[in-house]
């Protein structure tokens, strides 16, 4: 047993994995520190055009590089890849500089729809913060594929140190959600600038592989990810968005930032963490593709891991989170660790699912995830407005949370079979000539 376990520490994936989740760490440890004094000096309405705003981006981020920046891992040749970098990089301009147009033509009709004047004139800023992800995501994926783990972890912290120390610093200087937001833009602009410093010094010379000619064969190529992969990044990220789009027209935008406040504090340590397990594992799993290895395993192990590991902190989260959220942050948010108790499940399950949700990537079932992600939509739209109806925003967040919590542990075992259905017969590597769907 202990032979098994030095073996696992001192494995490459353990090592690779442990570099991302020490970054982690560290900009998650400050951010729960700043949080202490954030909860403090903003209020739950501006928690809740924070969260109007953030929610939005999460839509629009999903076009920014038309989800070509998850193909720049999977190609053999590192020239392909490159040029699958400046397709997505080109894209994201493209995108912003369209996103720039369009709120400046629909601002007020926007605002309007949303149930919130506040957040129109932060809809210009849309813009530019999708620019950033999107840059920020590609260029991320491309170090993932080299395998630069620590230039990864460095940006990850640079990104949460810049964009905690911004909302501090502006949170006693401007009164409102503006340090909320300004803070989200500097994190991502410090964070995409260290990527884009480190590259043009060191990758100059690949700049020069980059044709319009490949691009163009390559986005043909990989044609899946926009026409699958975005509509389910769409499908997905707007499942997402719903509640606190519905809170802040139909209940208030106090509700909403109270939400958002608490969805925050679980949500964000935990898509870190599974964000780390996903970039090496995405890497990891895309080699053993090309070499034709079995998958089936460390998938198994990792979600055994993972259960043994999280259960516990989660439910003595739910049991205490009322008590945990008035102590730390203040009696004014002791409604967001009740909200925080209704979405636990559905969390717990994320951090499941979410590490292996390249799996239909490898396999190109695209169009069944999107359609399982389709119907997760409709559920929680219907759970919401069954809420809404009775007036009662718990059981709109209860019935948003069991849809949620139900589906994604659909997906866990459809990621299984879809990995057992690509064994050969001797069960010892997948067969990966799987035609498009």
């Amino acid at each position: 047993m202990q032979g098994r376990l030095k073996q696992i520490i001192q494995s490459d994936f353990f090592k690779n994995v442990a570099t991302l989740i020490s970054g982690t760490t560290i900009a998650q440890a400050f951010s729960v520190l700043i949080y202490l004094v954030l909860s403090r000096i903003y209020t739950e309405e501006d928690f809740g055009v924070f969260g109007i705003y953030m929610n939005i981006l999460s839509i629009t981020i999903i076009f920014s590089t038309a989800k070509y920046e998850l193909a720049i891992l999977l190609p053999k040749s590192d020239r392909e890849s490159v040029n699958l970098l400046g397709l997505s990089v080109i894209i994201s301009i493209g995108i912003s500089l369209v996103l720039l147009i369009v709120v400046s033509i629909f601002n007020d009709l926007f605002a309007k729809l949303l149930g919130s004047s506040e957040i129109s004139r932060w809809l210009y800023f849309i813009p530019l913060s999708t620019l950033l992800v999107g840059l920020f995501h590609s260029m991320r994926n491309y170090s993932n594929r080299e395998k630069r783990y620590r230039l990864i972890a460095g940006a990850n912290i640079s990104q949460s140190l810049g964009n905690s120390l911004m909302k501090l610093g502006l949170g006693f200087l401007i009164a409102g959600s503006a340090g909320l937001i300004f803070g989200v833009i500097f994190g991502q602009l410090v964070g995409f600038l260290l990527f884009f410093i480190v590259y043009f010094q060191m990758s100059r010379n690949k700049i020069r592989w980059i044709s319009m000619k490949e691009m163009l064969r390559l986005g043909k190529e990989y044609s899946l990810f926009p026409r699958y992969n975005m509509l389910q990044g769409l499908i997905n990220n707007v499942s997402g968005a719903l509640p606190v789009f519905i809170f802040g027209s139909s209940f208030s935008t106090a509700i909403a930032g109270l939400f958002t406040f608490g969805y925050m504090i679980v949500q964000r340590p935990v898509n870190l963490i599974a964000n780390a397990f996903y970039q090496v594992m995405f890497q990891r799993f895309v080699e053993k593709q090309h070499r034709n290895n079995s998958i089936l395993p460390e998938v198994m192990l990792f979600i055994k891991r993972n259960v043994q590991i999280l259960l516990i902190p989660f439910i003595l989260t739910g049991i205490f989170a009322p008590e945990i959220f008035g102590f730390l942050f203040g009696e004014k948010w002791i409604e967001a660790g009740r909200y925080t108790q209704i979405i636990l499940p559905w969390i717990f399950m994320v951090s499941l699912v979410m590490p292996l949700s390249f799996i239909p990537d490898i396999y190109r079932k695209q169009r069944t995830a999107m359609i399982i992600d389709s119907i997760k939509l409709a559920g929680r739209l219907a759970g919401l407005v069954i809420g809404v109806l009775m007036e009662d925003v718990y059981i709109a967040l209860g019935l948003y949370s069991l849809v949620s919590t139900v589906m994604i542990f659909y997906s866990l075992t459809w990621y299984i079979r879809l990995v057992k259905r690509n064994l050969p017969e001797d069960g010892s590597t997948p067969v990966l000539k799987i035609p498009d769907e």
